[in-house]
């Protein structure tokens, strides 16, 4: 699959993340058809909100941003520490379907994630509809990544007219005690933690290889 591109940001605030993608997304809508694979990091903390949710002020931690995703799902607290990934692409690249397109992302990012020594998994585990609240990794949806039944990374998706947006949180490391305890972090499986470019480099190899992306 040729025309892609891997971008990889320094960290930057919130609203910064989320504008950039946003961008990258309307770009593409409007006619620019080259393929965005972008992994970044987030400095100050930040508490990210899905498109539908209510920004809570209450569980804002004193010198975090609040920001609202474009994408669904629930809320996430994205610490100094994680590496988050989005995807740009026709709408179909990877089937018509949101779930089809959902799976095969997954896969790849497992086949990435497997680079670095870890063994994850997609998960075929209770569906979103029935969290036990709105924190995004106190439940392992369905097709999302886990090992050992603890949600590793967690994704959400963004469809317009002939463009799909993509975005997902990897749990690196727990520098702030912000996860529950059905999530696990990158940390908690290797016994270290891998630098930001370690990562990004796997999950480049996992597009490459699952979905043939050319970058």
């Amino acid at each position: 699959m040729a025309g892609w591109r891997l971008t990889k940001s320094l960290p930057t605030s919130g609203s910064n993340n989320m504008r950039l993608d946003e961008q990258l997304f309307l770009d593409h809508e409007e006619g620019n058809n080259l393929s965005t694979l972008r992994i970044y990091a987030w400095d100050p903390p930040c508490v990210s909100f899905g498109y539908s949710q209510e920004i809570k002020k209450e569980l804002i931690p004193k010198g975090w941003e609040a920001v609202k995703r474009p994408t669904g799902g629930g809320i996430v607290f994205h610490n100094l520490s994680e590496v988050t990934y989005s995807i740009v692409t026709d709408l179909n690249a990877f089937g018509e379907k949101l779930i089809p397109s959902y799976i095969k992302i997954s896969k790849a990012i497992v086949a990435g994630l497997q680079k670095l020594g870890i063994k994850a998994e997609v998960s075929e585990g209770e569906n979103s509809n029935s969290r036990r609240n709105d924190l995004c990794f106190s439940y392992p949806a369905e097709y999302e990544i886990v090992f050992a039944g603890r949600k590793l990374v967690g994704s959400a998706q963004k469809r317009g007219k002939r463009t799909l947006l993509q975005q997902g949180s990897i749990l690196v490391k727990d520098d702030e005690n912000s996860y529950p305890a059905e999530a696990i972090t990158i940390e908690e499986i290797l016994g270290r933690v891998p630098a930001f470019d370690e990562i990004a480099d796997a999950l480049k190899q996992g597009f490459t290889e699952r979905l043939n992306c050319e970058f």
